[in-house]
């Protein structure tokens, strides 16, 4: 399951890519767009990271959000956000926590065509932040006590050529119990309607 999501074609390959070089300050071409301070959820993190592009690229549509890194319920996330823009196809990486900006760069192109970009929506369906999505995971999932990691993300768009089981608007989040040797759990959310799916 975790293979699966984290060997994504087009964009997630290049979120991969785009954590190594967030490990490595200066690789990139950085967006100079001031940072906005705010509070820990994808939502809230979600205009702060659309601001740092607002000069860069002011067409960006939204096209994957997750976590920077697998994290602790009680540790500050960092979040990773991947647009693209339509009119150049280019592809740009923000990571954000609290809503201060850590890094803005452009990568390569995303790879869709022209009418496939005309059909990446906005993000008016997304209604379920990250931590109603994470407190739903976890209640679903009947891990006893908070998980000792978990790592969650959505994605709003799925192009013509994704063959994964990855749907748009639903968080996946995967849940790492502290029992050593315990599988994990990943719980689908419903980014629109809150429905919650447990996948073992």
């Amino acid at each position: 399951m975790i293979k699966e999501w984290r060997t994504r074609l087009v964009v997630v390959v290049l979120v991969a890519l785009a954590l190594a070089v967030f490990l490595l300050p200066g690789c990139g071409k950085n967006a100079s767009a001031p940072a906005l301070g705010t509070g820990p959820t994808a939502l809230d993190n979600l205009m702060p990271a659309r601001s740092s592009l607002s000069t860069l690229t002011p067409d960006a549509k939204l096209l994957v959000v997750r976590l920077a890194e697998d994290t602790t319920p009680t540790a500050t996330p960092v979040w990773t956000f991947v647009f693209g823009s339509p009119s150049t196809d280019k592809q740009y990486v923000v990571h954000l926590t609290k809503g201060l900006l850590m890094a803005a760069q452009e990568y390569g192109t995303v790879g869709l065509s022209s009418s496939e970009w005309a059909k990446v929506p906005g993000t008016d369906p997304w209604r379920i932040d990250s931590d109603a999505a994470y407190t739903k995971a976890l209640a679903a999932s009947g891990v006893s006590g908070s998980p000792a990691k978990y790592m969650m993300g959505l994605e709003t768009y799925k192009s013509s050529t994704d063959t994964s089981t990855v749907e748009p608007f639903v968080w996946r989040v995967l849940l790492y119990p502290r029992a050593s040797g315990e599988a994990t759990i990943r719980v689908d959310v419903n980014a629109t309607t809150g429905e919650t799916s447990v996948r073992k």
